[in-house]
């Protein structure tokens, strides 16, 4: 019996003991099941954060290459339109010298008819004066009663062979005058043609750029959307894993998955009012943030510095005025003020580079400009800490 009794001892000992290596096998199993998840999640989200910044910089690349094209495309057309009217101009031109030919050739023809006709008869009268030489001047000299007359006779039919002769040769001379003109115009015509097919061939080369920059434009508008698809695919897949995360942790806020913060205004450097402490209406004031400005930056796009939620959406008509909050995790948060329109929803899902709204001079501000603050476990920081404007 009592053999019986240290034998259940003995049983019960070696279940509590294998109950307890068990639990801590389990808890310290689980234990790193959870820590590898956690690692994993982690990862997941730091690779999709920077695919969506190298997505926001291939979008931005395509937006920059559509407005290249468009451009293109636009002073293409302009120039075609140019060449056009000069081609158009040239056209008449050519009419014009094509119908001055015409009219030279007219009058070449009328000239060298008339020449013809004069010179035939000049010809039939030198025939007659040379066949009947002796006999006129048998007559002459009959029909003179002195010799005096005679000579008159004889000098007035020297002159009439004379004028015949002058008479040709102006005829001539106009001739040769006209087709020195004709073949002048016909240079012209010639020369106005050839600078017709220059415009031509520079239409033509103009047309072909033209298309190849619309089909640039097309490719661009295609890749760019493409693109925004990938982003929204990728940026789904990040709410998934941060939902994941979340739920690891047991908590619905968001977590920072690390990276840089982007400067929130692209293409605007100047800080025209820096974090610290201010002088406000005559007053000290303490500046949470750092504001934004420059020339023409009303309207400007303001993007998220970092990945994150948007926890606040306010229209505010003073104080920030128009202004967004975005929580990217871990207590770090970023704060976008005095927007003129803001392009996000509170609870939604941004990325960095995403456009969140535009420059403006809502609450109480003295101009346009973004207030752009950084927090850090709810304690404001001065923003150049964490970025700096990289052009």
């Amino acid at each position: 019996m009592i053999t019986g009794m240290k034998l259940s001892k003995k049983i019960t000992a070696f279940i509590l003991v294998f109950a307890v290596c068990f639990s801590m096998f389990s808890f310290y199993g689980v234990q790193e099941v959870e820590a590898a998840t956690r690692e994993e999640l982690k990862k997941e989200m730091e690779e999709a954060q920077a695919r969506l910044v190298e997505i926001n910089k291939e979008i931005a690349k395509a937006k920059d290459e559509i407005a290249a094209a468009k451009q293109r495309a636009a002073t293409y057309a302009e120039r075609m339109e140019l060449t056009k009217k000069q081609i158009d101009l040239m056209q008449r031109s050519i009419d014009i010298k094509r119908e001055e030919l015409r009219v030279k050739q007219q009058e070449l023809d009328d000239k060298e008819r008339e020449h013809d006709e004069t010179y035939a008869l000049f010809k039939r009268r030198l025939r007659a004066m040379y066949m009947n030489n002796n006999v006129t001047t048998l007559a002459l000299i009959l029909g003179s009663k002195t010799f005096s007359e005679f000579l008159v006779a004889a000098e007035m039919q020297s002159k009439i062979s004379k004028h015949d002769t002058e008479l040709v040769q102006k005829l001539q001379d106009e001739a040769d005058a006209i087709e020195l003109q004709r073949q002048e115009v016909a240079m012209e015509l010639e020369s106005l043609e050839g600078d017709m097919d220059t415009l031509e061939d520079k239409y033509n080369e103009l047309a072909s750029l033209y298309r190849e920059a619309n089909e640039d434009l097309s490719n661009a508008e295609a890749y760019k959307k493409a693109t925004e698809e990938d982003y929204e695919k990728v940026l789904e897949e990040l709410k998934k894993t941060q939902e994941e995360w979340n739920a690891l942790m047991g908590t619905g806020m968001p977590t920072y998955v690390g990276g840089y913060f982007a400067w929130p205004v692209p293409g605007y450097s100047w800080i025209s009012s820096p974090f610290g402490w201010r002088t406000l209406y005559g007053k000290p004031d303490f500046h949470t943030g750092i504001d934004i400005a420059g020339r023409n930056i009303y309207g400007k796009p303001i993007i998220a510095s970092n990945t994150g939620q948007v926890v606040k959406v306010a229209y505010y008509t003073t104080g920030y005025g128009y202004h967004v909050m975005i929580d990217h995790g871990d207590n770090n948060w970023t704060v976008y003020a005095h927007m003129s329109s803001i392009a996000v929803k509170q609870g939604e899902w941004v990325a960095q580079g995403q456009v969140i709204g535009y420059v403006g001079s809502t609450g109480n501000s003295t101009g346009p400009h973004l207030h752009f603050e950084v927090r850090i476990n709810g304690e404001r920081k001065n923003p150049l800490d964490y970025v700096s404007y990289s052009g």
